[in-house]
This record gives C-alpha cells, sequence and structure tokens, in this order.
C-alpha cells in the first residue's frame, strides 16, 4: 500500500493541475476509466508520450509559425494572431505559449514520477 504522505502529494498535484486550469478534469477521469488490469499505466503513458513529444510539435509549431487547457487557450489566441496577420502579437502569443508549455512539462514530469513512486510503493 502506498504512503499515505505520498498518496496526498499526488491528489494534491492532481487538484492543482484542474485548479490551476492545466488539465481539463472530465477528459482526465474519462482517460482514468481506461487504465485497467491489461494497462495499468495507462494514464502514465499517456503522460510520459505527453512529455516526449510535446515538445516537438511546439518546435515545429514555432517553425511553421502557426499556433492541456492553457497551452489550447494559447494556441488558439496565436492563431487569431496569425489569421489577422498580427505577427508582433503572434510572436508574443507564441512565447507565452512556449512558457505554459514549459511550465506544465515541469509540473507533469514530476507528477508523473510521483505516479510511479506510488505504483513501485504499492507493490
Amino acid at each position: 500500500m502506498a504512503s499515505t504522505p505520498l498518496r496526498q502529494q499526488l491528489s494534491t498535484m492532481r487538484q492543482s493541475f484542474f485548479d490551476e486550469g492545466l488539465l481539463d478534469h472530465g477528459q482526465v477521469s474519462y482517460l482514468e476509466t481506461l487504465e485497467n488490469e491489461d494497462d495499468p499505466d495507462f494514464i502514465e503513458n499517456i503522460f510520459t508520450l505527453f512529455l516526449r513529444d510535446s515538445s516537438k510539435y511546439i518546435a515545429s509549431i514555432e517553425k511553421a509559425f502557426i499556433g492541456a487547457t492553457k497551452i489550447n487557450d494559447e494556441t488558439n489566441k496565436l492563431r487569431g494572431f496569425c489569421h489577422e496577420g498580427d505577427l508582433e502579437s503572434a510572436k508574443a502569443s507564441l512565447q507565452k505559449l512556449k512558457a505554459e508549455h514549459a511550465n506544465f512539462k515541469q509540473k507533469l514530469a514530476v507528477y508523473v514520477g510521483i505516479m510511479k513512486q506510488v505504483k513501485l510503493s504499492e507493490c
């Protein structure tokens, strides 16, 4: 059984993602329903894939100069600025998108690490 402080830390971090608007509660809840005995690491794998692949996508967006919840919002703003031809605002929006992505990526990496610890402590 996982240690209570570790499980509490994981729960607190999870809730902070929702409170900060970094993750959508409904989507995460749905993904959690997909985790089962056949794939007990499903959520961990999804988050790990995001951590691995999202930086590549941000870099691709930056190269093409096109544009979790805050990231989606900023991406939509970036698209709007590009559509309007407002390149200065688009550049600023891209920088904000990169900052939001870096913030979320760092927090999600810690969260995945704690998930692994919880699972290991339950073995």
